[in-house]
């Protein structure tokens, strides 16, 4: 079942001992090669980049945990009720409403949160904030910088694999064009002497 696509890329690939390839069949088969090549060499390389981008991650992540804190944010108005809906149809699930929180000091800090609707004056919600007491992220953390890692590699293949692949369309596309060109000149010209006109 396998062999007989592998059998053919091969041949596309590498038509030289097909007598009837043309020098843009081995054009196309030399961009495809090198698209192949390409895709394969950029699956170390965006592994590369994203163990890189782990290990700085997973740096930072004591840094932010101990300059950011998980603090509860008390709303000081009513949250807006629930309206309409977002353009795809879901509804808005929060909205921003004035709260206050306390600082590891005991000051006091005030600032807009996010927050459901319908929420009361008075409800919780958990924010993050930092040393100055702002509102922050969520530090980092070991899965979210796992996560992040690889979400960068499949992006960065992504990237190589779909220019490489656009490259090759490119190529046989114009290849195509000039092949059924020159058909239809031959045939323009062949044409009278088969059909007698």
């Amino acid at each position: 079942m396998t062999v007989k696509p592998v059998s053919r890329l091969v041949h596309h690939v590498f038509p030289g001992r097909n007598p009837l390839a043309t020098a843009g069949d081995r054009i196309e088969g030399a961009v495809l090669a090198l698209a192949i090549a390409v895709t394969l060499l950029a699956i170390p390389i965006a592994g590369a980049a994203a163990s890189e981008s782990y290990a700085t991650r997973r740096a930072q992540i004591p840094v932010h945990q101990a300059a950011r804190h998980e603090v509860d944010a008390v709303l000081v108005e009513d949250a807006p009720p629930t309206i309409g809906s977002t353009e795809r149809g879901g509804v808005v699930e929060s909205t921003p409403v004035l709260a206050r929180w306390r600082l590891p000091d005991g000051s006091a800090r005030q600032g807009v949160v996010q927050a459901h609707h319908d929420a009361e004056a008075g409800a919780v919600v958990p924010i993050w904030i930092d040393q100055d007491g702002a509102m922050t992220e969520a530090p980092t953390t070991e899965e979210g910088a796992a996560f992040n890692a690889i979400l960068l590699a499949l992006l960065l293949w992504s990237a190589v694999a779909g220019t490489a692949a656009l490259l090759y369309l490119a190529a046989r596309f114009t290849h195509q064009r000039i092949r059924m060109g020159r058909w239809a000149d031959e045939w323009a010209r062949i044409a009278p002497e088969w059909t007698g006109r």
